[in-house]
């Protein structure tokens, strides 16, 4: 009688166990959508990333989830997509969202996300400018890329949580060239490679929402990079604290 009681005390404080290791997960909501990638390999880097839960959704279509609310059921956004666009009152309701507070990673090719815009250069701290214009009064070249190189990714503030106990590491991706970057912004990774701006990754807030921009990821060979998924984790991780 003893084991047997020994033997459901035991299981229970296993189930307890994994429902708490469960409960500390991070719940990502992951964007996709306007650029094409290797859905395979991507979806399985995603599946390895320890201490993270996340689901799907596609843009524009499922851009009417993105609204104050969301934080109750996930803790980051994972900005993978490059939308062209979403109606101006999807893009107030997630500048709501935004200023009730969220965390928010933006990643390679949001950066060229939402175009037309404005307001979505000042929330992730970057543009991709798809021509020559004018942003705050001052010129913008028209950006540009350069894909399947090797680079050298400097770790540019050794003493920031996303970055610390980081040594330099390489990387064969996408890099890309004359963007604009917020004054404001911290930069975190650089590099010095010819084909790309020198920043790579940096942290801006928004509203209540911490925002890490994360350049790298292109494709699987950075995808399967073990410092990149450290990265990546660490960032997710970061604007979901307080």
């Amino acid at each position: 009688m003893k084991s047997i009681l020994a033997l459901i005390a035991l299981t229970l404080l296993l189930t307890l166990t994994a429902s708490a290791q469960e409960a500390k997960k991070l719940r990502v909501l992951v964007t996709v959508g306007g650029h094409a990638f290797e859905q395979k390999p991507f979806y399985e880097m995603l599946d390895k990333l320890p201490g993270v839960t996340y689901k799907k959704i596609d843009l524009p279509k499922d851009a009417g989830l993105l609204k104050p609310g969301l934080e109750k059921d996930y803790d980051v956004i994972l900005m993978y997509d490059m939308v062209k666009a979403i109606t101006p009152e999807q893009q107030q309701a997630f500048v709501e969202l935004l200023k009730t507070g969220i965390g928010v990673v933006s990643w390679h090719h949001n950066l060229a996300a939402h175009p037309e815009w404005d307001e979505f250069r000042k929330i992730i701290g970057g543009k991709y400018a798809n021509n020559d214009m004018t942003i705050d009064g001052k010129p913008q070249k028209k950006s540009n890329y350069t894909e399947g190189i090797d680079y050298k990714i400097h770790i540019a503030d050794a003493d920031h949580p996303i970055t610390k106990g980081l040594a330099d590491f390489q990387v064969h991706d996408e890099v890309y060239g004359s963007r604009w970057i917020s004054p404001d912004a911290k930069v975190l990774l650089t590099t010095d490679c010819p084909k790309s701006d020198a920043p790579l990754a940096w942290t801006t807030t928004y509203g209540k929402s911490k925002v890490f921009y994360f350049l790298p990821g292109h494709g699987q060979q950075a995808w399967t990079n073990p410092v990149f998924q450290e990265l990546l984790v660490r960032g997710l991780r970061w604007t979901t604290e307080k």
